[in-house]
């Protein structure tokens, strides 16, 4: 098909998410969340800060039981990597980044335990906290242990955890650590299977439900942004099979995946360059969140004019 040929489809599609700005549905009642969230058990990954924080206050409001974690370590940039001064050796690295890791995880745990008081304050009746290093794939059954040992089940599993990539890697002229690019990827997409797969029986015996955060760089990639844009990729490819392989199942779990694009949510840089009536709220983006929680939709787009512009330039291939 000409490009000119689907200018007509683009438009509708702009005009319908316009239509969809003024006309969205509103958060479900109170006792449709009451019957699904309250004394139920959520675990919910990096909810120090963001739309994660936003969403664990959410939930306690509605009287969730909460496992809320943390992340060790720091995301660290490409372009960081890239340029380190030569004259450093190898030893002085290392020491720096374990210096930095344990600064930073001080630090968020320490927004962990006023995240952790707020939800007991807005009505939890029982919070649990964990600092945990999600680049540590093999060790995610240790959150769905505590899980269960601590809030007695699992009823709901929020997948939010993620280390960004930045930096032009051609344009960059220098070699990729490929240690980092292998600690992305885990972070983003083995840690969630991981996890995911062990909650699974759990999740089965309490008909219980996944929400997997992923990002409009799963469906359209941008310059500068490959290997975060790769992992994302990865990320929806594993979860979109498994959602099929439940229903084949007929599995008692359910699945949702959120395609996020840009959110203030004022703990990291911006990943695109957008005007400001283009860019989510961190409170909105989390009570749709906590809607798809409850209603159970395949997937969750927020900010919707964000990814309608992005899939429409994808279809046109700008």
């Amino acid at each position: 098909m000409e490009k000119k040929g689907l200018i007509l489809p683009a438009v509708v599609l702009l005009l319908s998410a316009a239509v969809y700005m003024h006309l969205k549905p509103g958060p479900l009642s109170d006792p449709q969340y009451s019957s699904s969230l309250r004394n139920k058990v959520v675990l919910l990954c990096h909810a120090s800060s963001g739309v994660g924080e936003q969403l664990a206050y959410k939930l306690a409001a509605h009287g969730a039981k909460l496992l809320l974690v943390t992340r060790t370590g720091r995301s660290e940039t490409l372009s960081n990597k890239l340029t380190l001064s030569q004259s450093y050796t190898d030893s002085d690295k290392a020491n720096e980044s374990a210096q930095a890791q344990l600064q930073i995880s001080a630090q968020t745990f320490t927004l962990l335990r006023g995240v952790r008081e707020e939800a007991l304050r807005l009505g939890s009746p029982q919070v649990e906290i964990l600092s945990f290093d999600f680049g540590e794939v093999t060790s995610g059954h240790v959150l769905v242990d505590k899980a269960v040992e601590k809030l007695g089940g699992l009823d709901y599993l929020v997948l939010n955890q993620e280390e960004l990539a930045r930096g032009y890697l051609v344009k960059g002229g220098r070699p990729i650590d490929h240690k980092f690019v292998e600690r992305t990827f885990n972070v983003n997409v083995l840690s969630s299977i991981e996890i995911a797969l062990k909650a699974m029986p759990h999740l089965e015996q309490s008909k219980g439900h996944i929400f997997v955060a992923s990002s409009a760089l799963g469906e359209v990639s941008k310059a500068g942004l490959s290997v975060l844009s790769a992992s994302k990729h990865a990320l929806n490819g594993f979860f979109y099979s498994l959602q099929q392989e439940l229903k084949q199942k007929k599995s008692a779990v359910s699945l949702t995946i959120g395609a996020l694009g840009e959110v203030d949510a004022g703990d990291r840089m911006p990943l695109f360059s957008l005007p400001d009536w283009m860019v989510g709220d961190k409170e909105e983006c989390a009570t749709g969140i906590l809607n798809s929680m409850v209603s159970r939709p395949k997937t969750f787009t927020y900010p919707i004019v964000h990814l309608g512009v992005a899939r429409i330039l994808k279809l046109l291939a700008f």
